[in-house]
């Protein structure tokens, strides 16, 4: 019986070891509200009529709290796309992750790799943004994401002010939207420029609670791991444990369920145990942070 499993993890019972690892880090979307939300004003976003103040969100969480997840979907949902009357490709969402400082001939450089434009290394800032200026409009771009924003604070306050008016300038000529990911450190630049902080709309992501969500999580989440019985997680008392030890974020469960997951499929056991958590090979962020302390001394 296999009711209980995702119709694609239930191709993996019977696969060899190897698969089933593969399978299971395998980065996948699981639904929940709030993640759905973020998901679903995005789609708002894209979809806005060009207009010259073009809306943008800043997206806030802790390390591991789904920002990254949530941006991936989105992109995963707005693929590139051959268009037989159009010259060019159509890339309506580009995904940058943002290199430790604000230089903005990196920024631009990124930009052009990720929609295949050739461009010389020796070219100046200018040049490079006049290129991207030129190509957007040709894939029809209606979104930039930047994640991991807080890199930004690495930079001399001059150049994250030159970023940040960058920002706004794109904005405006392409008339497209951001979505900038990141920790609090990022929220706070961004709260340095008035006109950025009124476009940039602030949606946090808070650490989650034992509720109807979080169940309805770890249901979706078990229907991805390949093993014949169902666990029931979101009936027992596991739920709680996976909450406490994960300490709270998206990232952490998922790693936490697929290493007792690994312990489970070892044994051949047909759902996972209480004992299979207890002997996982993982450990709480707060114990990663103690104990890479107290080796540095």
């Amino acid at each position: 019986m296999t009711e209980h499993l995702h119709s694609e993890a239930a191709k993996y019972l019977e696969a060899s070891r190897d698969e089933q690892i593969h399978w299971l880090n395998t980065p996948k979307w699981f639904p929940y509200d709030t993640g759905n939300r973020m998901l679903e004003k995005i789609e708002a976003m894209i979809k806005h009529p060009p207009t010259h103040r073009m809306p943008s969100m800043m997206l806030v969480g802790e390390t591991n709290n789904g920002k990254t997840m949530i941006l991936e979907e989105a992109l995963s949902r707005h693929p590139r796309r051959s268009i037989p009357e159009e010259e060019a490709d159509q890339i309506p969402v580009i995904f940058i992750t943002m290199p430790p400082g604000p230089e903005l001939r990196r920024f631009y450089k990124q930009v052009l790799d990720k929609v295949g434009a050739v461009h010389r290394p020796s070219d100046t800032t200018a040049n490079l943004e006049s290129q991207v200026l030129h190509v957007l409009k040709g894939v029809g771009t209606r979104l930039i994401i930047i994640d991991e924003l807080h890199n930004i604070s690495e930079g001399k306050f001059t150049q994250q002010r030159q970023f940040l008016n960058m920002l706004r300038f794109l904005s405006n000529e392409l008339r497209l939207s951001f979505i900038c990911a990141g920790t609090k450190k990022a929220i706070r630049t961004i709260q340095t420029d008035d006109q950025l902080a009124n476009r940039f709309k602030p949606y946090n992501l808070p650490e989650w609670k034992d509720g109807k969500d979080y169940r309805r999580f770890l249901y979706f989440l078990e229907s991805t791991l390949p093993l014949p019985e169902p666990s029931n997680l979101h009936k027992s008392e596991l739920a709680r444990t996976i909450l406490t030890v994960s300490e709270r974020t998206v990232g952490e469960m998922v790693s936490y369920v697929k290493e007792a997951t690994f312990i489970a499929l070892d044994e051949s056991s047909a759902h996972l145990k209480p004992h299979h958590f207890e002997i996982a090979d993982y450990t709480s962020p707060s114990r990663r942070k103690a104990e890479a302390e107290q080796i540095a001394g």
